[in-house]
């Protein structure tokens, strides 16, 4: 019986660490890899060539995955160190800004970042610089970031206002910090595909691969964010390019 293929298989990366931890590209979509060579034709007088020869070779792949996880992405292309907490949004949080001090205090966190304020209305407010002598006009607010406290005008003393912000929950989560690496700085890592169809498997191994782009955020209205990342192979320190092996 013939062998065929079908589906989406399945994608490992293997870290090139002293104890390395498997990395399964989760909820995979699809994976192409390509084999292709360079063709030197020698040429005569004639019209056809009179030799071909096939010279240098390399191998390509990409791999679309719905999965999101830190420690794949870092494995995989980052190579940094990862550190436990995460960044998170609240957009039109709802407060009631307070009868005295006129202040509303962001939650959740530690305050990060001003992602904007619109008033009961839905306007939108302009944020002016802190000043201790003075409230905010009606159009107006001031933020402390350090504590992340707003301060409104006394208008809107008792009144709905909607903020947006960034803060840092640093229990939860992983975070990868990007820093500007060396040139040549890169993680490498084995990588393992697997297909089957009828009880039949192929598998690749390719020994030394390494991530030349990471597409990570692709969004579209009704539909999920598929990150996809291509890499290149290479021989290891063995010469050994990898394996190809299936049941025919």
């Amino acid at each position: 019986m013939a062998q065929y293929m079908f589906g989406a298989g399945m994608m490992i990366a293997i870290p090139s660490v002293a104890i390395p931890t498997p990395r399964r590209l989760g909820t995979l979509q699809e994976t192409s890899i390509e084999f292709s060579g360079n063709i030197k034709e020698l040429f005569g007088q004639n019209q056809f060539a009179a030799a071909s020869a096939r010279g240098q070779q390399k191998i390509t792949g990409k791999s679309k995955m719905a999965n999101i996880n830190m420690d794949t992405y870092n494995d995989l292309y980052f190579n940094e160190q990862i550190q436990i907490g995460q960044n998170l949004a609240n957009f039109d949080k709802a407060f009631i800004v307070d009868a005295t001090a006129h202040t509303v205090l962001a939650a959740g966190g530690t305050f990060l970042s001003d992602l904007g304020v619109m008033n009961y209305d839905g306007k939108p407010l302009t944020r002016i610089k802190v000043d201790a002598t003075a409230l905010p006009q009606l159009d107006e607010y001031s933020l402390d970031e350090a504590t992340g406290k707003y301060t409104f005008n006394e208008a809107l003393a008792n009144k709905t206002v909607y903020v947006s912000y960034l803060y840092t929950d640093t229990t939860n989560g992983k975070t990868i910090t990007i820093n500007n690496q060396l040139m040549g700085e890169a993680p490498t890592f084995k990588g393992i595909f697997n297909g089957r169809f009828s009880g039949k498997q192929m598998t690749l191994i390719l020994n030394n691969c390494v991530s030349s782009k990471l597409s990570l955020i692709g969004t579209k209205l009704e539909d999920f964010s598929i990150p996809e990342f291509d890499f290149s192979a290479s021989a290891n320190d063995a010469n050994r390019v990898g394996t190809l092996s299936s049941a025919e």
